[in-house]
Order: structure tokens, then sequence, then C-alpha cells
């Protein structure tokens, strides 16, 4: 009978071990997982971000200005926006981690004369991981780009105003703008400042206008 109770005791112990180990490379698992997952959705975002400029660029290449860009029928009719990026409902566009995404007119040099020569890429709901790499993200300065700013949670829509071309950029608590040969903040933003600003969990606001 000890005999037997000293084996069975082995045994649970053993078992236990094992458990352990599963549970061990189980939340590894778990966590490379999400990981990988967020990195994607990132991949993903630029993707739809730098499609879209394509697209838009395509689309009124032979028009004075982006006037009517932000009406859902352009983004529908014209395939703006792929329609992968549309809800269940077709009533929305959203960006990879369920946010909004939206394109709208904008001003390319000032706003007492409005051009709407520029236009504005409008994300909600990123997280602050997806914030950090979409803002330090190398858009590039040049005219091929075509960047006027990337800013994030800046409270200034920028949608028909804001940031024209010679902005200097700016950084404060919890928000932040870079323009390419800014004085202030450049692009890519760098990793400091976007780190303060982008520190809002999952609800960051990002704004990226291109002409």
């Amino acid at each position: 009978m000890n005999n037997i109770n000293n084996e069975t005791g082995r045994s649970m112990i053993e078992m236990l071990g094992v458990l352990a180990i599963i549970g061990v490379l189980s939340v590894g698992g778990i966590a490379g997982y999400s990981k990988a997952m967020m990195q994607y959705k990132i991949n993903k975002t630029v993707d739809q971000i730098t499609q879209v400029v394509g697209n838009a660029r395509t689309l009124y290449g032979s028009q004075k200005s982006y006037k009517g860009i932000q009406t859902i029928d352009v983004w529908k009719k014209s395939h703006l926006i792929p329609d992968e990026m549309w809800n269940t409902a077709k009533t929305a566009a959203e960006n990879p981690f369920g946010g909004g995404f939206a394109v709208d007119p904008a001003l390319k040099k000032n706003e007492t004369n409005p051009d709407y020569k520029a236009f504005a890429i409008y994300l909600s709901g990123i997280p602050e991981d997806a914030c950090m790499a979409i803002a330090t993200y190398d858009w590039g300065s040049g005219s091929s780009s075509g960047l006027i700013a990337i800013s994030v949670n800046d409270g200034t829509t920028g949608i028909i105003t804001g940031y024209p071309i010679g902005c200097t950029g700016s950084s404060t608590t919890g928000k932040a703008v870079a323009c390419p040969n800014g004085s202030s903040v450049s692009v890519p933003m760098p990793v400091n400042i976007a780190a303060t600003a982008c520190a809002t969990g999952d609800s960051n606001v990002m704004l990226l206008k291109f002409y």
C-alpha cells in the first residue's frame, strides 16, 4: 500500500508540473499572438492610408480641388475607400482597430483663402502602441509623399483648417503635431514626443494631411 501511495503521489506531482508548463506556454503563446496581431493591424493601417492617398490623387488628378471628397457616395462609388474597410451595414468606414476612418477636404496653404487643395485622413480609436508606430512612421517629407502634417490628439480637426504648409509642429502633454521640416517637431515624429502624445489608451485620434 505504501508503494502504491508513493507512486500515486509522484504521478500527481508530475501531472501538476506538466499542467504548469502548459500554462506557461499558453500564456506565452497568447502574448505572442497578441503582439503579432497588433503588428498586423498596424501594417494594415499604414497600407490602407497609403492606398487611400493614392486613390485620392488619382481620382482628383484632373480636379482643381478636393471639394466633395468627404461624401460617402464618393467613398463608395469611386472606391476611394476600399470595400473591406466598410462596416457590416456599409454606413461607415473603419480602421483595422475598429475605430473611424474618414477622408475630408483641407487647406493646403492658408485659412483666409480656402483652396481645398489638400485632404485629411482621420483615424479614431487607435491604441497606444499603434498610435506610436503610425506617428513615428517615415511617411516622407518630399513632394512624392505630399505630407503636410500628422497630428495626435491635437484637438483641431484640421479637416478644413489647420496645419498649412510651413507649419512648425508642436508638442504638449497628450497631443502633438509633426510637420516636414518643422522647426519645433519634424517628421518622423520623435519617439519620446509620440509616447507622451499617444498615452490615452485605446482612444487616440490621429490626423494625416496630404496634398
